[in-house]
Protein backbone atom coordinates (compact mmCIF):
# COMPACT_ATOMS: atom_id res chain seq x y z
CA UNK A 1 0.00 0.00 0.00
CA UNK A 2 3.28 2.19 0.91
CA UNK A 3 4.71 1.44 -2.00
CA UNK A 4 1.75 2.29 -4.54
CA UNK A 5 1.07 5.06 -2.81
CA UNK A 6 4.70 6.14 -3.54
CA UNK A 7 4.94 5.20 -7.14
CA UNK A 8 1.22 6.83 -7.83
CA UNK A 9 2.65 10.37 -6.11
CA UNK A 10 5.80 9.92 -8.83
CA UNK A 11 3.78 9.34 -11.57
CA UNK A 12 1.51 12.37 -10.65
CA UNK A 13 4.12 14.63 -10.70
CA UNK A 14 5.61 13.44 -13.89
CA UNK A 15 2.18 14.25 -15.20
CA UNK A 16 1.72 17.60 -13.93
CA UNK A 17 5.51 18.75 -14.60
CA UNK A 18 4.56 17.61 -18.25
CA UNK A 19 1.17 20.06 -17.99
CA UNK A 20 2.39 22.35 -15.90
CA UNK A 21 6.52 22.23 -15.19
CA UNK A 22 8.65 22.04 -12.44
CA UNK A 23 8.54 25.90 -10.52
CA UNK A 24 3.66 25.53 -10.83
CA UNK A 25 4.23 21.27 -9.66
CA UNK A 26 3.65 21.76 -6.04
CA UNK A 27 3.83 18.86 -3.25
CA UNK A 28 0.37 20.54 -2.68
CA UNK A 29 -0.57 19.60 -6.18
CA UNK A 30 0.66 16.06 -6.27
CA UNK A 31 -0.66 15.29 -2.97
CA UNK A 32 -4.22 16.58 -3.78
CA UNK A 33 -4.11 14.83 -7.78
CA UNK A 34 -2.67 11.51 -6.45
CA UNK A 35 -4.90 11.39 -3.45
CA UNK A 36 -1.56 10.27 -0.91
CA UNK A 37 -2.13 11.02 2.71
CA UNK A 38 -0.20 14.73 3.44
CA UNK A 39 2.38 12.85 5.92
CA UNK A 40 3.75 10.79 3.25
CA UNK A 41 5.25 13.40 1.35
CA UNK A 42 8.59 13.74 3.39
CA UNK A 43 8.18 10.39 4.37
CA UNK A 44 8.99 9.20 0.98
CA UNK A 45 10.74 11.58 -0.45
CA UNK A 46 13.17 12.91 2.44
CA UNK A 47 15.44 14.85 0.15
CA UNK A 48 12.42 17.07 -0.63
CA UNK A 49 10.99 18.00 -4.28
CA UNK A 50 13.88 17.58 -5.84
CA UNK A 51 14.09 13.50 -5.16
CA UNK A 52 10.60 13.81 -6.31
CA UNK A 53 11.33 15.35 -9.20
CA UNK A 54 14.63 13.34 -10.09
CA UNK A 55 12.17 10.24 -9.54
CA UNK A 56 9.34 11.77 -11.70
CA UNK A 57 12.19 11.95 -14.50
CA UNK A 58 13.43 8.40 -13.86
CA UNK A 59 9.77 6.98 -13.97
CA UNK A 60 9.33 8.75 -17.39
CA UNK A 61 12.32 7.87 -18.97
CA UNK A 62 11.76 4.22 -17.64
CA UNK A 63 8.33 4.61 -20.01
CA UNK A 64 9.64 5.75 -22.91
CA UNK A 65 12.24 3.31 -23.20
CA UNK A 66 9.55 0.13 -22.17
CA UNK A 67 7.61 1.39 -24.90
CA UNK A 68 10.33 1.35 -27.38
CA UNK A 69 11.40 -1.89 -26.23
CA UNK A 70 8.68 -3.23 -27.65
CA UNK A 71 8.81 -2.36 -31.17
CA UNK A 72 8.85 -5.42 -33.62
CA UNK A 73 9.19 -2.88 -37.31
CA UNK A 74 11.74 -3.72 -39.48
CA UNK A 75 12.62 -0.16 -41.25
CA UNK A 76 13.66 2.47 -40.10
CA UNK A 77 10.16 4.68 -40.51
CA UNK A 78 8.41 1.97 -38.39
CA UNK A 79 11.13 2.38 -35.51
CA UNK A 80 10.36 6.03 -35.47
CA UNK A 81 6.54 6.03 -35.95
CA UNK A 82 6.94 3.61 -32.76
CA UNK A 83 8.78 5.96 -30.96
CA UNK A 84 6.42 9.05 -32.04
CA UNK A 85 2.94 6.81 -31.21
CA UNK A 86 3.19 6.85 -27.37
CA UNK A 87 4.25 10.98 -27.61
CA UNK A 88 0.59 10.63 -29.54
CA UNK A 89 -1.75 8.80 -26.90
CA UNK A 90 -0.76 11.13 -23.94
CA UNK A 91 -1.88 14.22 -26.43
CA UNK A 92 -4.72 12.71 -27.47
CA UNK A 93 -5.17 11.44 -23.79
CA UNK A 94 -4.94 14.75 -22.67
CA UNK A 95 -6.68 16.70 -24.79
CA UNK A 96 -3.51 18.22 -26.26
CA UNK A 97 -2.74 19.50 -22.48
CA UNK A 98 0.70 17.09 -21.95
CA UNK A 99 4.21 18.04 -22.39
CA UNK A 100 7.31 15.75 -21.67
CA UNK A 101 8.13 15.93 -18.21
CA UNK A 102 11.81 15.77 -18.98
CA UNK A 103 11.30 18.97 -21.67
CA UNK A 104 9.34 20.63 -18.63
CA UNK A 105 12.18 20.03 -16.54
CA UNK A 106 15.14 20.73 -18.66
CA UNK A 107 12.95 24.12 -19.62
CA UNK A 108 12.25 25.21 -16.42
CA UNK A 109 15.63 24.46 -13.92
CA UNK A 110 17.94 26.82 -13.39
CA UNK A 111 21.06 27.10 -15.04
CA UNK A 112 22.82 25.95 -11.49
CA UNK A 113 20.37 23.30 -10.86
CA UNK A 114 22.93 20.73 -12.04
CA UNK A 115 21.14 17.59 -10.73
CA UNK A 116 18.08 18.25 -12.82
CA UNK A 117 20.19 19.04 -15.75
CA UNK A 118 22.14 15.89 -15.43
CA UNK A 119 18.84 14.02 -14.89
CA UNK A 120 16.64 15.50 -18.23
CA UNK A 121 19.84 14.94 -20.14
CA UNK A 122 20.49 11.58 -19.25
CA UNK A 123 17.20 10.79 -20.27
CA UNK A 124 17.42 12.24 -23.53
CA UNK A 125 20.24 10.81 -23.82
CA UNK A 126 18.71 6.93 -22.68
CA UNK A 127 16.05 7.56 -25.81
CA UNK A 128 18.20 8.52 -28.43
CA UNK A 129 20.82 5.36 -27.33
CA UNK A 130 17.62 3.02 -27.96
CA UNK A 131 16.35 4.56 -31.29
CA UNK A 132 19.92 4.60 -32.51
CA UNK A 133 20.41 0.70 -32.16
CA UNK A 134 16.97 -0.13 -33.12
CA UNK A 135 17.94 2.00 -36.59
CA UNK A 136 20.85 0.52 -36.95
CA UNK A 137 19.50 -2.70 -36.18
CA UNK A 138 17.06 -2.18 -39.25
CA UNK A 139 20.23 -0.75 -41.43
CA UNK A 140 20.87 2.21 -40.93
CA UNK A 141 23.99 3.19 -40.77
CA UNK A 142 25.41 4.25 -37.31
CA UNK A 143 26.19 7.99 -37.74
CA UNK A 144 23.13 8.60 -39.90
CA UNK A 145 21.33 6.57 -37.04
CA UNK A 146 22.05 8.94 -34.41
CA UNK A 147 21.77 11.90 -36.28
CA UNK A 148 17.80 10.65 -37.37
CA UNK A 149 17.64 10.05 -33.72
CA UNK A 150 18.65 13.37 -32.47
CA UNK A 151 16.12 14.87 -35.16
CA UNK A 152 13.64 12.67 -34.64
CA UNK A 153 13.62 14.11 -30.43
CA UNK A 154 14.01 17.10 -31.24
CA UNK A 155 11.26 16.97 -33.94
CA UNK A 156 8.80 15.38 -31.30
CA UNK A 157 9.62 17.73 -28.78
CA UNK A 158 8.51 20.73 -30.67
CA UNK A 159 5.70 19.02 -31.68
CA UNK A 160 4.49 18.60 -28.30
CA UNK A 161 4.60 21.99 -27.58
CA UNK A 162 3.06 23.43 -31.10
CA UNK A 163 -0.09 20.71 -29.78
CA UNK A 164 -0.69 22.46 -26.36
CA UNK A 165 -0.09 25.95 -28.35
CA UNK A 166 -2.87 24.58 -31.00
CA UNK A 167 -4.85 22.41 -28.75
CA UNK A 168 -4.63 19.74 -31.79
CA UNK A 169 -2.70 16.37 -32.27
CA UNK A 170 -2.01 17.80 -36.11
CA UNK A 171 1.38 19.39 -35.44
CA UNK A 172 2.62 15.97 -34.18
CA UNK A 173 1.13 14.10 -37.25
CA UNK A 174 3.01 16.45 -39.56
CA UNK A 175 6.18 15.78 -37.81
CA UNK A 176 5.61 11.57 -38.07
CA UNK A 177 4.63 11.80 -41.68
CA UNK A 178 8.05 13.84 -42.32
CA UNK A 179 10.37 12.05 -39.96
CA UNK A 180 8.51 8.82 -42.13
CA UNK A 181 9.61 10.51 -45.52
CA UNK A 182 13.34 11.50 -43.94
CA UNK A 183 13.72 7.74 -42.91
CA UNK A 184 12.08 6.20 -46.19
CA UNK A 185 13.82 8.30 -48.71
CA UNK A 186 17.74 7.88 -47.09
CA UNK A 187 16.55 4.15 -46.98
CA UNK A 188 15.75 4.45 -50.77
CA UNK A 189 19.39 6.40 -51.32
CA UNK A 190 21.56 3.89 -49.88
CA UNK A 191 19.56 1.25 -52.03
CA UNK A 192 20.29 3.52 -54.93
CA UNK A 193 24.01 4.03 -54.23
CA UNK A 194 24.35 -0.15 -53.73
CA UNK A 195 23.41 -0.87 -56.72
CA UNK A 196 25.58 -1.59 -59.67
CA UNK A 197 25.83 0.59 -62.27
Amino acid sequence: MVRESRNRMVRTAASLIGTHGVRATSFSDVLKESRAPRGSIYHNFPAGKQQLVEEALRWTEEQILAHQRTCTATSPAGVLAHFVSVFRRAVVSSECRAGCPVAGVVIDADAGETRLMRSGRASFRSWIALLTNQLVAVGTPVREARSLSITTLASVEGALILCRAEGDVAPLDAVSEQLRRLATSSRRSRAAKAMPQ
